[in-house]
């Protein structure tokens, strides 16, 4: 059995069901986009215990359908802050325990990205983590005016083995990008501020593209999001410290993790990676209650709600129940719950499940 479980807030707007801007009790889109919404909800997980919060990246505004054009503007909030900047205001303004701060590594360097995360590292040493993104979306390499890069379907979505032959190459880039980054934050140790000695080391330099020119005070450690495919968990395995995976109806946690460790142990020089499950939640009083929820929401969406991971729908005891099996009889580290809708599913989750899990 696992001591501790960790329990993380996925933060993305006003909640992740497409029609999550219609329920919800934010009525001013430009409240997004100030701090003291982002401000709030750190200072609220704090205040409930939570493990950890995570903040989504993205070039292009958000979609309902993976790849294609937003549609239906009026109904949608589009864009988001850059989670750097969000990051930064969570850290300051909250005790939080650690924020995930979410970014696409296959149209950035590695050198903004290990600069921005040590800044970040800065603020709030030990309570800094990084979720490198591979992007196969080729509407994003128009807006940076990158290399096409190959594009990931809406029908390939849903086929491990059509993943993994057209995002191969991408996913090798990202990890040479993650050791890329980790070889940086070894070039300006903390410890070297005041001490030429220290700060004189060549050989920490090597082949890197360095130095930093920024001193590192706590190294993020890294968190990659994991569809049951053999490229993410190959990903993962090689260079992640943790590993969101994402189990549905048709891939069931056992199944998913048992995947992933036999991935783990044919990867060389793989290094234990600690399993969190990654799921989406919409909670009600009763489990009842939380389905007539769903159901308004895909009316408004004009559609079932679909994700990369499973759906729970039901109430915040019966969620408990479903992580603490997960937690006794699987080993998971812990879980990242994605709200439907902010603030009625993760204020339900910071007042009714956190408790239930540390009771």
């Amino acid at each position: 059995m696992v001591t501790e479980f960790r329990l993380g807030l996925a933060l993305d707007g006003v909640g992740w069901h497409p029609a999550a801007w219609q329920a919800s009790a934010v009525t001013e889109p430009a409240a997004l986009f100030g701090g003291e919404y982002w401000a709030g909800w750190g200072r609220a997980g704090a205040e409930a215990g939570i493990g950890f919060i995570t903040l989504e990246d993205g070039l292009t505004a958000q979609t309902e359908q993976f790849g294609a054009a937003p549609a239906d503007p009026a109904a949608r909030v589009r864009g988001r802050l850059d989670p750097v900047v969000t990051a930064a205001v969570l850290l300051s303004a909250s005790t939080v325990g650690e924020v995930v701060v979410t970014r696409n590594v296959t149209h950035t360097g590695p050198f903004p990205i290990a600069t921005q995360l040590a800044s970040l590292a800065a603020i709030g040493p030990g309570r800094v983590a990084w979720r490198p993104q591979v992007s196969a979306n080729a509407r994003d390499a128009v807006v940076v005016g990158g290399t096409p890069t190959p594009e990931l379907r809406p029908e390939d979505v849903h086929v491990p083995a059509r993943i993994a032959r057209r995002l191969r190459d991408l996913f090798r880039d990202a990890e040479t990008h993650v050791r890329t980054v980790r070889d940086l934050w070894t070039t300006f140790p903390a410890g070297a501020l005041g001490s030429g000695d220290e700060f004189w080391r060549p050989d920490r330099i090597g082949t890197t593209p360095g130095p930093l020119n920024v001193p590192v005070f706590a190294t993020p450690p890294v968190v990659t999001l994991a569809h049951h495919a053999l490229e993410p968990y190959r990903l993962a395995a090689a260079v992640a410290d943790r590993v969101l995976l994402t189990p549905t109806g048709d891939h069931p946690l056992p199944r998913v993790l048992a995947a992933f460790r036999t991935v783990e142990g044919l990867t060389p020089d793989a290094t234990p990676t600690e399993a969190y499950a990654d799921i989406a939640v919409v909670l009600g009083d009763t489990d009842e209650h939380a389905h007539a929820r769903l159901a308004r929401l895909d009316r408004e969406a004009g559609a079932p709600w679909t994700t990369d991971t499973g759906i729970f729908t039901g109430s915040p005891a019966g969620l408990a129940e479903v992580l603490t099996r997960w937690r006794d009889e699987h080993g998971l580290a812990g879980v990242r719950l994605r709200p439907a809708v902010l603030p009625e599913d993760a204020g339900r989750i910071l007042r009714d499940v956190v408790p239930l899990l540390a009771g």
